[in-house]
C-alpha cells in the first residue's frame, strides 16, 4: 500500500496541518511516511502545499510529481496546482465552497466538498474547513484508520488548543459523514 498526497491551500486554511496530522496517523500506525513543503513568503495569504507519501514499505522516492493518488484542494488559487500534481486515477478533493468551477482532468476523479459551509455549521467556523475535507477524504478513500486520525487530532489540538478540539472534530466528523 502507498498513498502519495497532495494538500494545498491558501495560508492559514491548515494545509500543512493536514500533513502533518497525516504523518502523525501514518507512524501511529506503523507506516512509513515523508512529508516535503513548499510556500509562498507570505505570512498569511500566501499559498501553502505539502507532500505526503504513506506506505507499508520503505519509500525510495521521496517526490510527488504528478503521481498523486490523493489531493485536497482549499482555495481557488492552489486547485490548478493540484490538479496538475495528480497522477491517472487520482481522486482530488475540492472545496466547492470557494472553487467554483470544476476543470475536467481525463483520468481523474474530482470530488466537490462544500468543506466552507460544513465547517461554519459543524463547529461555527470556516477554519475548520481543512478538517472538513480530510474527513471526506479518509472516508473516501481508506488510506488512513477514522480512529487513528482522531486519536491523533486529539493529541495534536487537544494539547496545544483544548478550547478548539470539539469544533475540529465536529468539523472532521462532518467530513466522514460526506465522504
Amino acid at each position: 500500500m502507498q498513498w502519495k498526497c497532495v494538500f494545498s491551500g491558501s495560508g492559514g486554511q491548515g494545509s500543512a496541518l493536514l500533513a502533518k496530522l497525516t504523518c502523525q496517523a501514518g507512524i501511529a500506525d506503523q507506516l512509513k511516511v515523508v512529508m516535503t513543503q513548499t510556500y509562498g513568503i507570505e505570512q498569511r495569504g500566501g499559498d501553502s502545499t505539502a507532500f505526503v507519501i504513506v506506505a507499508d514499505t520503505p519509500i525510495g522516492n521521496p517526490l510527488v510529481e504528478g503521481d498523486a493518488d490523493l489531493g485536497i484542494a482549499l482555495s481557488p488559487s492552489t486547485y490548478e496546482m493540484c490538479l496538475a500534481s495528480m497522477g491517472s486515477g487520482g481522486r482530488l478533493y475540492y472545496n466547492s465552497s470557494l472553487i467554483k468551477e470544476e476543470k475536467p482532468v481525463p483520468g481523474l476523479t474530482q470530488i466537490p466538498v462544500a468543506a466552507s459551509d460544513m465547517a461554519i455549521e459543524a463547529g461555527g467556523s470556516p477554519r475548520g474547513l481543512n478538517l472538513v475535507a480530510f474527513g471526506a477524504a479518509v472516508a473516501g478513500t481508506k488510506f488512513l484508520k477514522v480512529n487513528t486520525v482522531e486519536e491523533v487530532l486529539k493529541d495534536s489540538i487537544g494539547h496545544k488548543k483544548p478550547a478548539l478540539l470539539e469544533s475540529n472534530l465536529a468539523s472532521f466528523r462532518a467530513g466522514l459523514a460526506v465522504g
